[in-house]
């Protein structure tokens, strides 16, 4: 199964969809890898991924990918809510530039660093809708208040956060790792104590990676460390899905900035 091509998965998707749901309407989409569900165009990749990841579930990751897709684009209330509404359940989604070309071309962001924007998200139990320009200007709000709002959020969500630490073997920390399982850890790059926090184990500044939107790691911006850790990052980032970026990022007290190559 780790053989199966994109084009043998997209015909596994559309056998195995009008099996288990009749009336759903699909059928290939416009763009590369792409489907179009009851008129919707989706994009396959992180299916695709996960499916790679683990093959002897792939059907059931069909299944459960198309009632949360469901659920996400038909007849949401969350479409028309208002932001008083909807402000305690919107957070911040990292993503990578390349995705607005795509299908995030109407989707409220905000630029964080060169090839990464914040984008907004409203927070389900299952699923999270990407908040579209329209809505976002039918609230009448500045972004600065947007991001003030999801930032509140991704904190309040975070504060009794664990974290994975490894040690070298003199026993000092040279790397931490965020990966909750939320959907959030990407985001967490965000966090505005992230450099106080860390930076007592990891130094000033310390180097952080964001492969996909599932692992935060941070960790000490030395040539060991990067060294090491640079090609994990940038494999995690072509095999896992969600991807967001293999590039490495400096946080310092000032905030994000780009790590550049050495």
């Amino acid at each position: 199964m780790s053989s199966l091509t994109r084009e043998q998965f997209i015909e596994q998707i559309l056998k195995i969809v009008p099996e288990k749901f009749p009336l759903v309407r699909i059928s290939r989409g416009d763009e590369i890898f792409s489907l179009k569900v009851n008129g919707v165009l989706v994009q396959l990749e992180d299916l695709y991924r996960r499916a790679l990841l683990q093959p002897d579930e792939m059907r059931q990751q069909i299944e459960r990918w198309i009632v949360e897709l469901l659920r996400a684009t038909e007849g949401s209330p969350d479409r028309g809510g208002s932001f008083e509404d909807l402000k305690e359940r919107i957070l911040p989604m990292v993503l990578s530039e390349r995705d607005f070309a795509g299908p995030h071309r109407q989707t409220m962001a905000e630029p964080l660093v060169p090839g990464l924007r914040i984008a907004y998200a409203i927070d389900s139990d299952r699923t999270i809708a990407y908040i579209p320009r329209p809505q976002f200007n039918s609230w009448h709000i500045s972004s600065d208040e947007l991001h003030e709002a999801a930032i509140n959020n991704l904190v309040a969500r975070s504060e009794a956060m664990e974290a994975q630490a490894a040690q070298d073997e003199s026993g000092q920390i040279n790397l931490i790792l965020f990966q909750t399982g939320d959907g959030y850890d990407a985001s967490r790059i965000l966090l505005p104590t992230l450099h106080d926090r860390l930076r007592e184990h990891l130094g000033s500044p310390f180097a952080a990676a964001i492969p996909t939107h599932d692992i935060l790691i941070c960790f000490r911006n030395d040539a060991e460390t990067v060294g090491r850790l640079k090609a994990q990052v940038e494999e995690d980032y072509r095999k896992m899905p969600h991807q967001v970026t293999d590039k490495l990022f400096l946080i310092t007290a000032d905030g994000i900035a780009p790590r550049m190559i050495e």
